[in-house]
């Protein structure tokens, strides 16, 4: 690395192969850079590259080399599992094979018992739709006696409101006749002649 751009200039800096380094501008053959340390000079543009230095490189693709590795063992112990699960399996479903067939069979069995008895409900239930109509009647009497039962029910409580109110209005013409009896009982007293 040198000061300036061109061999005359003094050189600054040795800068090994694979030296991680900044670039700061560029000018026809040569780079202006800057190491880690801070320090800044020119080196020429065919040195410099994006790529890794061959010996990074090698040690990458050593270090990938053993993760395929450890990854293609960790498959091959995965497959090596699936197969024994994939035979069992398959076991597994000869048996069940064996069990839905019984049960299919079963099933239908039921189906035609069930058909034997839905027949013999339908003809045991012939006056289905009679029931249904005095069903439907019943229950528009029912609803009508609601409304009736409601109705009952708000006179009652009109009743027992205007009851309240006649006990109330009885009290307050006692209450008053008192008074007035008490008033015309006093303004006789008081026009009564003594004797004495």
């Amino acid at each position: 690395m040198r000061r300036g751009k061109g061999t005359d200039f003094k050189i600054v800096a040795v800068v090994r192969d694979g030296t991680a380094i900044e670039l700061l501008s560029e000018s026809e053959d040569w780079a202006q850079v800057r190491l880690e340390s801070g320090k800044e000079g020119w080196v020429l543009r065919r040195f410099l590259s994006d790529e890794p230095p061959l010996g990074q490189k090698v040690e990458l693709l050593e270090q990938e080399k053993q993760v395929l590795t450890r990854t293609n063992r960790e498959l091959k112990q995965r497959f090596d599992e699936l197969s024994a699960e994939k035979e069992r399996v398959e076991q597994e479903l000869v048996g069940q094979r064996t069990q839905i067939e019984d049960q299919l069979k079963a099933c239908v069995a039921d189906r035609d018992s069930i058909n034997d008895q839905y027949t013999t409900l339908q003809a045991d239930t012939a006056d289905v739709i009679k029931t249904k109509k005095d069903l439907a009647g019943a229950r528009t009497r029912i609803e009508s006696l609601e409304k009736e039962l409601s109705r009952y029910k708000e006179e009652n409580e009109q009743l027992s409101k205007n009851e309240t109110l006649k006990w109330f209005l009885a009290g307050g013409g006692v209450l008053f006749l008192g008074w007035l009896i008490g008033l015309i009982s006093r303004r006789s007293r008081k026009k009564r002649p003594s004797l004495l």
